[in-house]
């Protein structure tokens, strides 16, 4: 039976990309669930599979090389009902209706996620009236409000202008205009402050959460930037190499973060009356063809013994505050 609140569950998905370099296991057995009107963050370095993990409750990660190997997303829209996503053709008319509708998503880079010959207003319509079923006139009135929800100035204006014509603050807040047009249940944002300015970081993290909880919307925040999910999110799910290494409420997580990986998250962190030199993660992330036999993060961990050589860690349960390393599950190795 499911809890009362949950929206998402996913279990043990499992995403490999097959290529002729070998077998990627970009999602490599990813559980997590997110409640209605929560916010998740998904954190770790680029090529960790947050992105993929994103656009696979949605069945948009890249095909056909891609594949949903195993698992469930379960999804709870209203009441018991409940659909495996992970189970829906990519062309079927369900997973249709809930893209871009109940599931919504803000792409990393407006300038080329935004068509650039159409006007704004009408790429704002056509989500509308994809699923909203409204004629042309309704369709720009609630393209002008989509607008003036995400506070763009005399939207009037700005629905008859093109993306080249707006800033990049501009151009991220029609993304998320056309990510809240249809009020989705979940609201998906990936790194959604790349490339923009400090200041116009802070107004967009800002809006986003203000709009999420205006809307009662889910959030899963996707980003390498702890600053970030410190800032949206209730809870933190930190990925290595396709993996889950530790997961907690947020606070508790900046509070005392167990796993070596996420701590080493934190020392390389710039911080503000920081002296001297940034402290960074030693080597590299391992080649996706050529994972260690035990602990992926072992080779660049300087806490690791002999087991994490041999064995990769489960993810293990203290109160609440999940991490996979055998530091802490000793007792099961």
């Amino acid at each position: 039976m499911k809890e009362e609140n949950l929206l998402i569950d996913v279990r043990d998905l499992r995403v490999y990309f097959h290529i002729e370099q070998g077998i990627v296991r970009a999602v490599d057995g990813l559980s997590f669930k997110i409640e209605k009107g929560q916010s998740i963050g998904i954190v770790g370095e680029s090529g960790c599979g947050k992105t993929v993990t994103a656009l696979s409750l949605m069945l948009l990660h890249p095909q056909p090389e891609g594949e949903i190997e195993s698992g469930n997303i379960y999804y709870y829209p209203d009441g018991d009902r409940c659909i495996d996503i992970a189970k829906l053709g990519i062309y079927s008319r369900q997973i249709r209706n809930i893209r871009g509708n109940e599931i919504a998503m803000i792409f990393q880079e407006p300038m080329m996620s935004l068509n650039p010959v159409y006007k704004v207003g009408q790429q704002i319509m056509e989500a509308i009236r994809l699923h909203q079923k409204v004629d042309k006139t309704t369709a720009k009135e609630l393209a002008i409000e989509s607008l003036r929800r995400v506070k763009i100035s005399a939207p009037e204006r700005r629905i008859n202008e093109y993306p080249f014509q707006l800033s990049g603050g501009m151009r991220q807040r029609v993304m998320i205009a056309i990510a809240l047009s249809c009020n989705p249940n979940l609201l998906i944002a990936d790194e959604p402050t790349t490339a923009l300015d400090v200041t116009i970081e802070a107004e967009i993290l800002k809006l986003i959460k203000d709009l999420q909880r205006e809307l009662g919307t889910s959030l899963m925040m996707i980003t390498h930037d702890l600053g970030v999910i410190g800032e949206v999110t209730d809870e933190v799910v930190v990925m290595y190499v396709g993996k889950i290494v530790e997961k907690a409420k947020t606070g508790k997580l900046f509070e005392k973060p167990l796993h070596p990986y996420t701590k080493a998250l934190f020392k390389s962190r710039p911080e503000i009356r920081m002296t001297g030199r940034l402290s960074s993660i030693k080597g590299s992330v391992p080649n996706p063809y050529q994972l260690p036999e035990g602990c992926s993060f072992e080779p660049r961990c300087d806490e690791a013994m002999d087991i994490c050589r041999k064995k990769a860690p489960d993810l293990y349960d203290l109160d609440g505050h999940c991490v996979s390393c055998w530091k802490f599950n000793l007792k099961e190795g």
